[in-house]
This record gives structure tokens, C-alpha cells and sequence, in this order.
């Protein structure tokens, strides 16, 4: 696991996948704030993932 663990941006894109799975999941059974709650989640994790310049 040190390959993903070690390599933020990896992580990252990982997570940001499972979001995106969230997402579709609760759209697809008709539960918007759900939905809306992962997006948020996606739309944070992008923003720190490629908004900041470290």
C-alpha cells in the first residue's frame, strides 16, 4: 500500500474516483442531497488536488 499511500496525488485521483461512484450511485436512486454531498466532497479534493501550487 506504500505505492498509493506514499504518492499524494495518486491518492488523490483514487478518492476523486470514489466520489464520482458516490455520486452516480445516490443519483441513480433518486437521493439528491446525497448526491450533492459527494460532489461537494469531489469539488474540495479537486480544488486542493490541482488549485494549489506547493
Amino acid at each position: 500500500m506504500a505505492w498509493l499511500f506514499g504518492k499524494p496525488l495518486l491518492f488523490n485521483y483514487v478518492i476523486m474516483v470514489l466520489y464520482s461512484m458516490n455520486a452516480a450511485w445516490w443519483a441513480a436512486h433518486g437521493k439528491w442531497a446525497d448526491t450533492c454531498y459527494w460532489l461537494s466532497a469531489l469539488a474540495i479534493t479537486a480544488t486542493v488536488t490541482f488549485g494549489y501550487k506547493h
